[in-house]
């Protein structure tokens, strides 16, 4: 992992501020993520989570699970395979790509903890995506995703 700086922060802020408008649109009560891919400079998917059976979410069934764990039990999609999904379903290559995730709260844009979404770092990593950035206390956090994928597990185990 690396911290961006100088205009490729810049770029980082741009993108994050766009995955925070589609994370304004999700549906989940429990967290709004967004996401947004980009390649080239363009964006090729957007996501945020979405819920898929709301009688689940009345109140939200993983409300008291705070360690990311069990994500089983949610109906929602996540942002990162909305994205992918939107991305592919567009007839983009994702290979060599850059995914940016935000959580948002209250309209507010919120830093990001360690990676720690089993599921998602699996996808990101086999759908050729090359890098994933999260917005951190310190900055604009790069991370390979084979990297990220192996820090989701290690949450875990910890």
């Amino acid at each position: 992992m690396r911290y961006l700086s100088e205009s490729e922060a810049e770029e980082a802020r741009k993108f994050i501020r766009e995955a925070a408008l589609e994370a304004e649109k999700s549906t989940c009560r429990k967290s709004k993520r967004g996401v947004v891919i980009v390649k080239e400079g363009r964006i090729i998917g957007r996501g945020y989570n979405k819920v898929t059976i709301e009688g689940l979410c009345d109140p939200c069934i993983r409300r008291d699970i705070l360690d990311h764990s069990r994500v089983e039990l949610c109906s929602a999609v996540h942002a990162e395979q909305v994205a992918i999904l939107d991305a592919l379903n567009e007839g983009n290559n994702l290979k060599g790509s850059r995914m940016y995730h935000i959580r948002v709260k209250n309209k507010e844009i919120k830093t990001s903890g360690e990676p720690s979404c089993t599921v998602c770092s699996r996808i990101v990593l086999e759908s050729g995506i090359k890098e994933f950035v999260l917005m951190q206390q310190k900055g604009f956090a790069l991370y390979d995703s084979k990297e990220f994928n192996e820090l989701s597990f290690n949450y875990f185990l910890k």
